[in-house]
């Protein structure tokens, strides 16, 4: 996983409090439906970084009360984060929730990728 990887609740709260768009990948090691996510995200992942938003991974085994306190309730799942508030989230292993997902909040983002313009200031307040 090219991603980072947030290792405890302290490191995630500074991610998603950091002023960035945060795009945070909650996974479990014993869901067979990791591998077919991963590589599909690991590849858009230079994109994001193109446009402003940072990618993580968090293993719900190992980080439960993160994943208690966001109410994580099928993994995969994808949460993107603005100023601390989730804004928007996708779950399942479908690829199409992650386009759909990142076309509803970050600005340059269409269903086929990357727009020509892309900005990360229209994020949509809203979950």
């Amino acid at each position: 996983m090219a991603a980072n990887c947030i290792k405890n609740a302290q490191d995630f709260t500074r991610i998603i409090n950091s002023g960035r768009v945060v795009v945070i990948d909650f996974h479990a090691d014993g869901s067979g439906m990791l591998q077919f996510p991963a590589q599909h995200f690991s590849m858009l992942e230079e994109t994001w970084k193109r446009i402003g938003v940072d990618f993580y991974w968090v293993n719900v085994d190992e980080l439960d009360e993160v994943a208690m306190e966001i109410d994580i309730r099928v993994v995969p799942t994808c949460i993107v984060f603005k100023d601390g508030k989730k804004v928007g989230y996708a779950g399942g292993v479908d690829a199409g929730n992650i386009h759909k997902l990142m076309g509803s909040h970050v600005g340059g983002w269409n269903d086929s990728g990357l727009s020509s313009v892309a900005r990360t200031d229209s994020i949509i307040e809203s979950a």
